[in-house]
C-alpha cells in the first residue's frame, strides 16, 4: 500500500516539474476526445522523440567533443542572426516565416477530426 502511495506523490511531483508544464496543454487539448486515437499516438510521439534523441545523445557523446569548435562558431552565428532580427523587423519576419508556416499546418480548422498520424506528430514536436 505504501508503495502505491509513493507512486501517487512521485507521479504529482512530476506533474509540478517546470519541464512538463509545456507539455500539458497538448495533453490536455486532447482531453474530449477518445485515447486511442488521440491522447495514445501523441503520447506515443513523445516517447519516441524523448527515445531518438537519447540514443543520439548516447551515441553522438564522443563527436559532441570534437565538434565542440564548430558548434561555438554555429551557435555564434545564430545568435548573431537572432541579434540582427531584433534590430531589423524585415529580417525578423524572413527567419520566422518557415516556421509560422509549420506552426500553421497544426492548427488547421477546429471542425476538421485528426487522425492519428496528427497527434503523434505533435507528440514528437
Amino acid at each position: 500500500m505504501i508503495l502505491w502511495i509513493l507512486a501517487y506523490l512521485g507521479g504529482l511531483l512530476t506533474i509540478l516539474s517546470p519541464c512538463i508544464l509545456p507539455v500539458l496543454p497538448f495533453v490536455l487539448s486532447r482531453a474530449e476526445q477518445p485515447f486511442r486515437r488521440s491522447g495514445l499516438p501523441l503520447l506515443a510521439g513523445m516517447a519516441a522523440m524523448f527515445a531518438l534523441v537519447s540514443t543520439f545523445a548516447v551515441i553522438g557523446g564522443s563527436w559532441v567533443v570534437h565538434a565542440n569548435e564548430w558548434g561555438r562558431w554555429l551557435a555564434l552565428l545564430v545568435l548573431s542572426i537572432f541579434a540582427l532580427s531584433l534590430l531589423f523587423p524585415q529580417l525578423a519576419e524572413w527567419v520566422s516565416r518557415p516556421f509560422t508556416r509549420l506552426g500553421g499546418t497544426f492548427h488547421q480548422k477546429e471542425s476538421e477530426e485528426r487522425g492519428i498520424a496528427h497527434s503523434f506528430v505533435l507528440g514528437a514536436v
